[in-house]
């Protein structure tokens, strides 16, 4: 559900001023939501068929935020159609307990036993293949774009059987199918806790005319049909930090690991180019408006990473938190800052839970010889509501991407953008429609004019029209650095990558079969050892 920020001081305990702020203005744009919410939203460039360059290519937008909450309908595709000369769809499907709760233990057909949320996203583009060309477009240039939540839904279904043949091309902003968050680890219990609180476990008598149902926590689909819509959006799971509460869940379709299936499967995966992006700061808004202000003690730091990695991972939990705090402390210095202590824990988490499963992405796609383009947006806004920060953070490519810099945010982005945002916008515009259409940032199927003379200096505009984007090899990793000053760069965060996709994959094997649990579990299991308010997966379902 939609986070509380009914009390500005209490929402200001989990969340940074900033978040506070966009969460406010996003508010009133999701209100009065149904249940009928598989709607799709259409930008259409120009006169339709009529209009410059068409047939046009397609952008097809996945939101993100949560699993659980949001919509398509608070991001305007009207700029980035309108400039970009493309079509742009957003799309909404169904979320939270409609969207992704397993209602059946055993394997069941397609679509039957949850993960409906994945399907609205596929027959949506179905959809669009069918009848975009009515709007002008070109049913063979579609390329899926997510953020967050979203990014990971889209390379799902890129990876995915039902999405062979209706994907050309994906844009994964900040999020992947590999982030520990990605996938909700135990369905099954949280069937059973649904189970519990909607009384499907229990003999009831049946409403008016249907048949008696047998009590069963195997399959609840036939109880919660009988269950009214406010009763289902009521069940309350207990929140665990860093992980979502509702997510898809495995298997995908057959695939019980969505890595195995970009190293040999998925052919849809391999055959669609993948352009790939990051901020400075991913996990920014996981941390405390006090938190920011003020920075972490180490105690704080240490509570934070126990809690991270007891819940992203199962096993040899001491030795991925001793190799973890050891490559993000500063042993040059004696005494360690608060404010260094947070910018480094924000730096840990940021690449643990987003930046490493990204690149690793980046990696299988670009080993299997697919054409791969990765960028880290590390240019910060002029005039923002995060300051005390450490580079770019969590979505602040997205109106850049969008293009709604050029029209002061909109309403989800309201903020005095200045000429030179705008400068940098007009760049990532080009760069993002050139590979809508082509497949390659760098070439554009229509030279796109100067947006407006006013938006950046000469100078700054020749910088980013100087620029070759070379495409991520698995050897020199390079990837553009979008800033003031523009540069292709390589091994993005090197060192601190090899520890998340070298080293901790090593630690984080069972052993041998006599090995118990307990040895892989944290020796510290007391409360206050941990982050406040927070809890594993299995309490939370308990």
């Amino acid at each position: 559900s939609f986070p509380d920020i009914s009390n500005r001081t209490v929402a200001l305990l989990s969340m940074p001023k900033g978040r506070y702020q966009h969460l406010k203005r996003l508010q009133p744009l999701l209100a009065n939501q149904s249940e009928d919410c598989l709607t799709l939203n259409i930008y259409v460039p120009g006169s339709g068929s009529r209009g410059l360059e068409a047939p046009y290519s397609i952008f097809f937008y996945i939101h993100g935020e949560a699993y659980d909450w949001g919509s398509g309908n608070p991001y305007d595709g009207s700029v980035l159609a309108s400039y970009g000369h493309v079509i742009v769809v957003t799309v909404n499907f169904r979320l939270g307990i409609l969207g992704f709760l397993k209602t059946c233990a055993s394997a069941s057909p397609v679509g039957s036993g949850g993960n409906l949320g994945l399907m609205d996203i596929t027959l949506a583009l179905q959809w669009v293949r069918d009848n975009i060309g009515a709007f002008g477009g070109d049913p063979k240039r579609i390329t899926v774009v997510g953020h967050d939540t979203g990014a990971a839904l889209a390379n799902m279904v890129l990876i995915s059987k039902a999405g062979k043949g209706l994907i050309n091309r994906a844009i994964l902003l900040s999020g992947s199918a590999l982030s520990p968050w990605a996938l909700v680890p135990d369905p099954d219990a949280i069937r059973m806790e649904v189970s519990q609180q909607m009384a499907c476990h229990l003999l009831v008598d049946p409403p008016p005319g249907k048949p008696a149902r047998k009590p069963s926590t195997d399959d609840i689909t036939e109880c919660l049909r009988d269950k009214p819509l406010e009763a289902l959006m009521g069940v309350r799971l207990h929140a665990v930090r860093f992980m979502p509460s509702w997510g898809p869940f495995l298997p995908l379709e057959d695939s019980l690991d969505p890595e195995f299936a970009m190293e040999h499967s998925g052919e849809g995966f391999i055959t669609s180019e993948l352009m790939l992006g990051m901020t400075t700061t991913e996990s920014y808004n996981d941390f405390s408006a006090s938190d920011i202000q003020y920075g972490l003690e180490e105690e704080q730091r240490n509570r934070l990473l126990r809690t991270y990695i007891r819940n992203a991972f199962t096993f040899h939990l001491n030795e991925i938190f001793s190799a973890v705090r050891n490559e993000y402390t500063d042993w040059d210095k004696p005494i360690q800052h608060p404010i260094n202590i947070r910018d480094s824990t924000m730096e840990a988490l940021s690449d643990g839970h987003t930046v490493a499963p990204l690149i690793k992405v980046a990696y299988l796609h670009a080993r299997r010889g697919a054409k791969t383009y990765m960028f880290h947006f590390a240019y910060q806004t002029k005039e923002t509501e995060y300051p005390q920060r450490l580079g770019s953070i969590r979505g602040e490519d997205l109106p850049y991407v969008l293009g709604l810099t050029l029209v002061q945010g909109g309403p989800s982005f309201g903020q005095n953008f200045t000429r030179q945002d705008m400068g940098v916008n007009e760049a990532v515009l080009n760069f993002v429609t050139n590979f809508c259409k082509t497949g390659d940032p760098n070439e554009a199927g229509h030279q796109a004019p100067l947006l407006h003379p006013d938006y950046g200096t000469a100078k700054e505009r020749t910088r980013f029209r100087g620029i070759t984007w070379d495409t991520f090899e698995t050897t020199t990793q390079q990837y553009l650095s979008i800033s003031t000053k523009p540069k292709m760069r390589s091994h993005y965060r090197g060192h601190k990558m090899a520890l998340w996709l070298n080293l901790i994959p090593q630690l984080h094997r069972p052993g041998d079969q006599d090995v118990s649990m307990r040895h892989h579990h944290f020796r510290e299991r007391e409360p206050h050892y941990y982050a406040a308010h927070s809890c594993t997966f299995t309490e939370m379902v308990r």
